[in-house]
């Protein structure tokens, strides 16, 4: 049998039991394993699976899922949610957004209480045999099964606005829109609303404006968007660290404004990056540590807390300017250091960061070099 597995987020590859079941499965079975989302490309590299997850796409588990389609027979997802409900929601979303005429297995939380959650034709069969199957080579496994409904994400219309609910948010943490923060959970049952793509109102989530304000040149497509919650990355782990060039050797320059979770696609062969903003700056160092690629970060001190533990790429060097100067000084970067382009090409870095210090200077708070 031709078994696609594509596993989401880190936790399931942090805490070793995506390596296990995918070992197991290919014990008797054909399996392609493909990684959907962004952090999780972290926790293959720090693993060392590379070879065995292939981590290029970097789409969605649902589009993950579709470009399996026509090579595989079984379609099975890992990942390990906040909680098994959350977790289990996530997963009739996934659902929702695929063709399942092929068997579609959820393995939510496997090792920790876990459930196999099955749907489609034939999926309750597959369920059992994947369950019978792991269950044999892995002793410490229990998986019970249960049937799952796809649903979509909870979405209603009152006149011209839309309104998403947002499932399985816990107060206090930071909540995003495509990747940009836009305020912190207040209460249980969150909703963002829409009207023609621009956010209105935010209930049960404390605004922060500075977000909002990133979003203003930007249609969103509420019901497609994708909204996340919470810490990125929130298992253990050790981090698998490249050295890095220095400004002196890079020649080609990338920048990295607001948009953190797509570093892998902008990167490219680029040998620096500057970030632009508190959190960007910590996602995308943590990222490039793996990379071997040293940043430029330009930050205000207003950080969100969405990656703990983050590590910093040596050679790297932070400038902290003053409250609410990181967008203005990365727009000035933007115009006047990289002319509108996202990628440039240089004699040497070190000219560069000699432009940034000069644009920064009088905003200048903090220097930290790594």
């Amino acid at each position: 049998m031709r078994i696609g597995i594509v596993l989401h987020g880190p936790e399931a590859v942090d805490d070793g039991s995506a390596e296990r079941i995918i070992n197991t499965l290919r014990l008797d079975h054909q399996v392609t394993a493909k990684l959907g989302g962004t952090m999780g490309r972290t926790a293959v590299l720090d693993a060392g699976l590379e070879d065995v997850i292939d981590i290029r796409l970097g789409m969605t588990p649902s589009k993950t899922i579709e470009s399996l389609r026509g090579n595989i027979d079984i379609i099975i997802l890992i990942s390990r949610g906040k909680t098994l409900d959350t977790g289990r929601h996530f997963g009739s979303i996934v659902a929702s957004r695929i063709d399942i005429s092929i068997p579609f297995i959820h393995i939510e939380s496997p090792f920790y209480e876990g459930k196999i959650i099955y749907y489609g034709k034939n999926g309750e069969r597959c369920a059992d045999y994947v369950r019978r199957l792991l269950e044999k080579h892995i002793p410490d496994l229990e998986l019970p099964i249960e049937s799952g409904i796809p649903l979509c994400p909870l979405f209603r219309t009152e006149g011209d606005r839309q309104i998403r609910r947002i499932y399985g948010a816990l107060p206090g943490e930071n909540v995003r829109i495509e990747g940009v923060v836009i305020g912190h959970i207040t209460h249980v049952e969150p909703e963002i609303i829409c009207r023609d793509g621009r956010v209105v109102e935010l209930r049960g989530i404390k605004i922060k404006q500075h977000g909002l304000e990133k979003l203003d040149n930007k249609k969103i497509d509420l019901f497609n968007a994708e909204v996340k919650t919470g810490n990125i990355r929130r298992t253990k782990h050790t981090t698998k660290i490249k050295p890095a060039r220095s400004f002196a050797d890079g020649k080609k320059i990338v920048m990295i404004d607001h948009c953190a979770e797509s570093t892998f696609e902008l990167v490219g062969d680029a040998d620096i990056a500057i970030t632009v903003g508190d959190d960007t700056t910590t996602i995308a160092a943590d990222i490039l540590t793996r990379l071997g690629i040293a940043i430029i970060g330009i930050t205000d001190g207003d950080p969100d807390s969405i990656l703990g533990d983050a590590a910093i790429p040596a050679g790297s060097m932070i400038i902290r300017v003053k409250e609410g100067y990181d967008d203005i000084i990365g727009r000035e970067i933007s115009e006047k250091i990289m002319v509108g382009r996202q990628k440039l090409s240089v004699k040497s870095c070190e000219e560069i960061v000699e432009k940034v210090l000069k644009l920064a200077e009088n905003k200048i708070v903090e220097i930290k070099s790594y």
